[in-house]
């Protein structure tokens, strides 16, 4: 009986594996998927010019501290005060400013980021269903696996081609350049 056991999990076998597993590198996907690198030209678009009349915000309040400074033994006292308030009162501004600023930013790249794992979850899934693939590991959850069971490029070509249909399907909006994927390091089991 017990032969008879060994014998079918040895037939079973040899015609085909009892599971099939898989890697992916999410962070590598997340770096070189070209949605995400849209999103990122769409981010630092929104906020470039804001966040350049920050910058020169922040330069003309140090012009004014500095040239204060240097005004301090030849201006009146009270004048200096009242100068002084009103530096200190932009000051605040500038820094509510900026931290509203920041706020906006971190959410706005947390909804970004939420969007564009979403699309890698959906690619990943399409391509494990597609390949047959039983279980798909990401890169923390392994010691080492071996290149033939790496699926993050095939990940990266199904997300390329998805891009590529819906810039196709969108001419309004901008084509983002192909990103070169680059083949991961391979490790060996």
């Amino acid at each position: 009986m017990v032969w008879a056991v060994l014998a079918y999990a040895e037939t079973a076998s040899s015609t085909e594996p009892a599971y099939r597993l898989a890697v992916v590198n999410l962070g590598q996907l997340l770096n070189e998927a070209p949605q995400s690198l849209t999103e990122t030209k769409r981010l630092e678009a929104l906020f470039s010019k804001r966040e350049s009349e920050l910058a020169q915000e922040k330069l003309q309040l140090d012009n004014s501290l500095q040239a204060l400074q240097v005004e301090r033994e030849t201006t009146p006292a009270t004048e200096f005060l009242q100068r002084e308030r009103e530096l200190r009162t932009k000051q605040r501004d500038y820094l509510r400013k900026l931290e509203d600023f920041r706020e906006e930013v971190s959410s706005a790249r947390n909804d970004s980021l939420q969007k564009v794992q979403d699309l890698i979850d959906r690619a990943v899934e399409e391509v494990r269903a597609r390949d047959n693939i039983d279980i798909v590991f990401r890169e923390s959850h392994y010691v080492a696996a071996s290149q033939r069971v790496n699926m993050t490029q095939e990940v990266l070509t199904y997300l390329q081609q998805q891009f590529e249909a819906g810039q196709v399907k969108d001419t309004s909006s901008n084509s983002a350049a192909s990103p070169t994927p680059t083949k991961p390091a391979k490790e060996e089991e």
